[in-house]
């Protein structure tokens, strides 16, 4: 015998094993995109949920700091008034 189909055999079955590899390394990063695309999307509707309360946030703080708002809190629970306002104490 030969060791020319030998070689060719062993060429061969080299090759098959490369392209199983090739096959099973493809699945395999075509499933971590997946998974990867998946994990963007959630820190994506994450990161929307998060700006949403937030602009909720800034609009109630703009709400609460109006000055009317302090105002009307002044009077009614500190009982502050404008300098016009306040009556003068006699000694």
């Amino acid at each position: 015998m030969s060791a020319r189909p030998y070689r060719e055999t062993l060429l061969f079955v080299v090759l098959v094993i490369a392209v199983v590899a090739s096959g099973i390394q493809v699945a395999w990063i075509s499933h971590e995109v997946r998974r990867l695309h998946a994990e963007l999307e959630d820190a994506q509707r994450a990161q929307d949920e998060h700006l949403a309360e937030y602009s909720r946030l800034l609009l109630e703080r703009s709400a609460r700091s109006s000055f009317q708002n302090v105002e009307r809190l002044a009077q009614e629970q500190l009982s502050m008034r404008f300098p016009e306002q306040v009556e003068h104490l006699e000694r």
